[in-house]
């Protein structure tokens, strides 16, 4: 639990940071989604045994991906409408995942406390 600690809110900020593309602009979003992939690889090789839902943890895992390909290939590839609409949905679910799964990992903690 205490590496969650770290890294959900680490992963979360980076998340918000991301959907701040207008503020930050393109050269610091592609660093900031680089950065995003180091600490969710830290993430999961450091939490892996500690994962109450393995499938959402996976599917988390996924959106993040999907996201980050689908901006790779949105840079290359203008006027694709569709190919945004994953974009930025895969980047909300992989938010509304970290979210959850983190809450759930803090409520099972506080339960196990008592």
């Amino acid at each position: 639990m205490k590496k969650d600690l770290i890294f959900s809110p680490v992963l979360l900020l980076i998340g918000i940071l991301l959907f701040l593309l207008r503020a930050t602009g393109m050269t610091a979003h592609i660093a900031i989604s680089v950065a995003g992939i180091l600490v969710l690889v830290a993430y999961t090789v450091f939490t892996k045994k500690d994962w109450k839902v393995p499938a959402l943890e996976v599917i988390m895992r996924v959106f993040y991906g999907l996201a980050l390909i689908t901006g790779i290939v949105i840079m290359n590839v203008h006027g694709i409408v569709a190919l945004a609409i994953i974009h930025k949905a895969s980047a909300a679910l992989f938010v509304v995942l970290l979210v959850v799964l983190f809450g759930l990992k803090l409520v099972t903690a506080k339960r196990t406390m008592k």
